[in-house]
């Protein structure tokens, strides 16, 4: 996998094919690595060669035939040394002139992609924060309605409420004021009828007392006859 590279809380993905140098630049740097091997190994084999040559070119100095030309290991060679210098010069001359420049261009691409990664990924972090602000904003309204709407909701439940009990109340002094008046109109006509009754009865025991002399038991039997009829006629009106 990849690295990632973090930077201000945001985590982006470097390029695809590109750890430390783009694939091009790599590809350029594998044909010069092989430059540079094959020139090696071509002074290397040359190197060889001039040694073998001069060996052979030698007496034998083996089996008892060593002397004084039998090589001291310790002893420098300076045409050996000479050649070995030529040959770092020429690999350090190629590598000067063909894989410097591609490798300093190379990193200072890949310095300004990183650059341009690392900007746009504050970019997208400061894009975020703003995301974030307005989101936190039409949140805090969105609250604001609601807790408008449950206060108006609220103001309406009391107002039906009142109105709901308002209208109760009418209806019951309505309907209390219907029942007075039934028992006000029931009233005057018990009132009337027991009128009535009364002015008949005192004109007919009037007219009795005129007929007859009245002793005290029939004026109580006449009070009680009265009497029994005004009972009988409020029961009737009733």
């Amino acid at each position: 996998m990849g690295r990632l590279i973090v930077r201000s809380g945001v985590a982006k993905r470097p390029p695809e094919g590109g750890a430390l140098f783009p694939r091009e630049a790599r590809a350029e740097m594998r044909g010069i690595v092989w430059v540079m091997l094959s020139t090696l190994a071509l002074v290397l084999a040359g190197s060889n060669y001039a040694y073998a040559e001069e060996a052979h070119g030698s007496h034998d100095l083996g089996h008892g035939n060593a002397g004084d030309k039998l090589e001291d290991p310790s002893e420098i060679k300076a045409d050996l040394a000479i050649y070995t210098f030529a040959v770092f010069m020429l690999l350090l001359l190629i590598l000067g002139t063909l894989a410097w420049p591609k490798i300093s261009a190379a990193l200072t691409e890949r310095e300004k992609r990183i650059e341009g990664n690392i900007a746009s990924a504050e970019a997208m972090n400061e894009e975020a924060k703003r995301l974030l602000a307005q989101y936190e904003a039409k949140l805090a309204s969105a609250a604001a309605e609601v807790r408008a709407m449950l206060e108006e909701a609220r103001k309406d439940a009391e107002g039906t409420k009142e109105q709901i009990i308002a209208e109760a109340r009418a209806g019951a002094q309505a309907e209390r004021d219907r029942a007075v008046r039934d028992i006000d109109l029931a009233a005057d006509h018990a009132m009337k009828g027991i009128a009535e009754t009364s002015a008949n009865l005192a004109v007919e025991l009037a007219g009795k007392v005129i007929r007859e002399t009245i002793n005290p038991a029939k004026q109580q039997e006449l009070v009680r006859t009265a009497l029994a009829k005004m009972h009988a006629s409020s029961a009737a009106n009733n």
